[in-house]
């Protein structure tokens, strides 16, 4: 008959089955703590690298955007968009003392440059590589056709009903969406030249919904510029002025105290003041790029010089 444990000896059995027990059971917990952790630093890794190879795809992308093409894009096309728009406006300031004939005349000036314009939009010169600019092209194309057209409405209208500045807007709006658009996608460009250029980091990928006075500063200009554009475009804002008049009249507002003594939080709001009192004007951006971007590196085009 076999002896019988005593209660210590069962007790000194009981606890080595118990210490195998827990070192077996570590064993398998530190396996799988081990495995978990290094899977989740290889999944951190991959993410990493996948993160940098496509900052590293962004950047090539934004390389396309090159000092030449825009030079090539502004004299060959930018500055008789230009010269349309000043002409529009000019005309438009004179407008009310204008007698009815006069007003005839000025419409008709007006389809003439639109149609200098256009023939400058279809000469035969190398497009731009950058995709961005040559999305712009074919915009600013559209643009100044639907110009064309709303001005044969105009001028139609006008021969029996004289026409405000207001009025002549109103028929205007696919020519002003166009431009607006070829705009905003011109301004981009240049935001994607100081990304690989100048900041060289990547664009966010998508337009913040809300800047607040802070957050703007802290932007780039040309990314700023871009901003402004986008403002523009998203509250059909055809204007005299160009984004980056836009830009330096906020930047004007947002170096001092004006806006927080305004109660104005966000660039929206600053917007907004800066149309209610028609503070910002053509010209802007030269007129205060030396108090304000004394070190700004831009692309060589008379738009910043």
């Amino acid at each position: 008959m076999k002896k019988r444990l005593n209660k210590s000896e069962f007790m000194m059995a009981y606890m080595i089955i118990i210490t195998l027990a827990c070192t077996v059971g570590g064993f398998f917990f530190g396996a799988y703590y081990m495995k978990t952790k290094m899977v989740a630093q290889q999944a951190a890794a991959m993410e990493t690298a996948q993160k940098e190879a496509e900052q590293d795809k962004q950047l090539k992308e934004q390389k396309l955007y090159n000092e030449q093409d825009f030079i090539r894009f502004y004299y060959s096309f930018y500055a008789p968009l230009l010269e349309l728009r000043q002409a529009h406006f000019d005309e438009m300031a004179k407008w009310s003392a204008m007698d009815k004939q006069e007003q005839a005349d000025s419409l008709k000036k007006l389809s003439g440059v639109a149609k200098q314009t256009q023939k400058a939009l279809e000469k035969d010169v190398p497009m731009p590589k950058s995709p961005l600019l040559a999305q712009a092209h074919g915009q600013f194309a559209n643009s100044v056709r639907a110009y064309l057209d709303s001005m044969e409405q105009v001028r139609s209208d006008q021969n029996s009903n004289a026409l405000t500045p207001a009025a002549i807007t109103a028929k205007m709006t696919l020519f002003q969406n166009s431009w607006l658009t070829a705009q905003e996608m011109l301004y981009h460009s240049f935001a994607a030249w100081e990304s690989a250029y100048v900041v060289k980091s990547p664009l966010p990928k998508a337009l913040p919904a809300n800047v607040s006075t802070s957050q703007w500063k802290q932007y780039p200009f040309h990314y700023r510029t871009y901003l402004a554009a986008a403002y523009m475009s998203a509250d059909k804002q055809w204007k005299s002025y160009g984004p980056e008049d836009m830009t330096a009249r906020i930047d004007k507002l947002a170096a001092g105290q004006d806006a927080q003594a305004l109660g104005v939080k966000d660039i929206a709001g600053v917007i907004r003041l800066l149309n209610a009192t028609d503070a910002i004007h053509p010209g802007d951006f030269k007129q205060l790029s030396g108090k304000l971007y004394s070190q700004l590196q831009a692309p060589e085009i008379p738009l910043y010089k």
